[in-house]
C-alpha cells in the first residue's frame, strides 16, 4: 500500500510539474467579439504567426468565445527589443528631400508617402513624419496580412501620429498631379461594372479580410475596380488619394465615395446612381445598398473621387 500510495503521490507531482510548466508557457484566453488575431496580437505583445501556431490554426479566422493558448514573450527577445527600439518618428530639417531622409532613416521613400500621406512637393521643415506603425511586424510573413492588418487599424479607429494630419492638408496635397487612373471604353462597360459591384450584395463583412468569406469596405472597392484593370491601394484612405476629385452634385456611376467613422477617412462606397451606393457595411455585416440622403451618410460624406472616367467626364467637376 504504501508503494503504491508513493506511486500515486509521484504521478500527482508529475502532472501538477506538467501544468505548471504549460501556465508558464501559454495562459489561455476567450474571444471576446470584434477580436481578431490582429488585435491580440497587439494585447499581448506577440506576432500573429506564434498565435497561430500556438494554436494549430491556418487561417486567421477566430469566433467569439474561442479558447487560444497565448503564449508568453520571451524575456530575452523583450529586453532585447527594449535596448535596440527603433526610432519611430523624424523630424523634417532644411534641406531635406523624401529621398534623403529616406538614407537617413532606412525607410523606403514610397513607405514614408503612405504612412504620412505626403508627397515630395508638400514636405515642410519642422513636420513630424511616421516611421513605422504597429503592423510592422507582420508585413514580415506576408504582404497580405500587412495590407489587412492596416485595413482593420483603419476601421478600428486606432490612434495614431498620422491621423492626426488636418483633413485640410490632405485635401491639399491630394490636388497636386491629380489624373484619372484610366478610362471605360463605353457607357455600356461602366453600367457592367455597377452590376457586377451589385451582385455581390449579401457577401459577408469581415473587419480586415478580402475574400468573399469576409470582405471590408476597402478590400471590396479594391477587388471590383482589379476586374476592370484599375489597381487601387488596400485602405480607404490611401484610396482617398488617388484619381480625380468630384464634387458631390457631379457624380457618376462608379465613383468613390469617402465617409469619416472614428478616423477622418475610414470607409468607402461605390456610387451606383440615384443617391446610392454599395458598400461593405460593418454595421450591417454585409455588402449592402444605402443612400447618400441617410442623415448618417450626410453627416459623414468627407469626398467623391472618380478613378475611371469616360472622355466627356474626364474631370466631372
Amino acid at each position: 500500500m504504501k508503494r503504491q500510495f508513493f506511486v500515486l503521490t509521484g504521478i500527482f507531482v508529475i502532472l501538477s510539474s506538467l501544468f505548471l510548466v504549460t501556465s508558464v508557457l501559454a495562459d489561455q484566453y476567450k474571444v471576446t467579439k470584434g477580436e481578431s488575431l490582429y488585435t491580440l496580437s497587439k494585447k499581448f505583445g506577440i506576432s500573429v504567426k506564434e498565435i497561430k501556431k500556438e494554436n494549430d490554426l491556418h487561417s486567421n479566422a477566430i469566433k467569439p468565445g474561442q479558447i487560444l493558448d497565448i503564449p508568453e514573450k520571451s524575456a530575452d527577445v523583450s529586453s532585447a527589443k527594449s535596448k535596440s527600439r527603433p526610432k519611430v518618428t523624424y523630424i523634417v530639417k532644411n534641406g531635406d528631400t523624401l529621398g534623403i531622409i529616406a538614407r537617413k532613416t532606412g525607410v523606403p521613400v514610397k513607405k514614408l508617402m503612405a504612412l504620412n500621406n505626403v508627397r515630395p512637393t508638400s514636405l515642410r521643415i519642422g513636420r513630424k513624419l511616421v516611421l513605422s506603425n504597429s503592423c510592422d511586424s507582420v508585413k514580415k510573413d506576408s504582404l497580405t496580412e500587412y495590407e489587412e492588418c492596416l485595413a482593420q487599424e483603419e476601421e478600428e479607429g486606432d490612434e495614431s501620429v498620422t491621423e492626426n494630419i488636418a483633413l485640410t492638408e490632405l485635401e491639399k496635397e491630394r490636388k497636386e498631379n491629380e489624373e484619372l487612373l484610366g478610362k471605360w471604353n463605353s457607357p455600356d462597360e461602366r453600367k457592367l461594372f455597377i452590376k457586377v459591384a451589385t451582385g455581390f450584395l449579401g457577401a459577408p463583412y469581415k473587419m480586415g479580410g478580402s475574400s468573399l468569406k469576409g470582405i471590408d469596405c476597402s478590400a471590396y472597392v479594391r477587388k471590383m475596380y482589379e476586374l476592370f484593370d484599375v489597381n487601387l491601394p488596400r485602405t480607404a484612405r490611401e484610396q482617398s488619394t488617388v484619381g480625380v476629385t468630384i464634387e458631390k452634385e457631379k457624380l457618376e456611376e462608379g465613383d468613390l465615395i469617402f465617409f469619416r467613422t472614428r478616423r477622418p477617412i475610414g470607409h468607402v462606397g461605390i456610387y451606383i446612381g440615384n443617391n446610392e451606393f454599395v458598400h461593405a457595411s460593418r454595421g450591417s455585416k454585409v455588402v449592402r445598398i444605402d443612400s447618400l440622403d441617410q442623415p448618417y451618410f450626410q453627416k459623414r460624406f468627407r469626398r467623391a473621387v472618380r478613378v475611371k472616367g469616360l472622355d466627356n467626364s474626364s474631370k466631372g467637376a
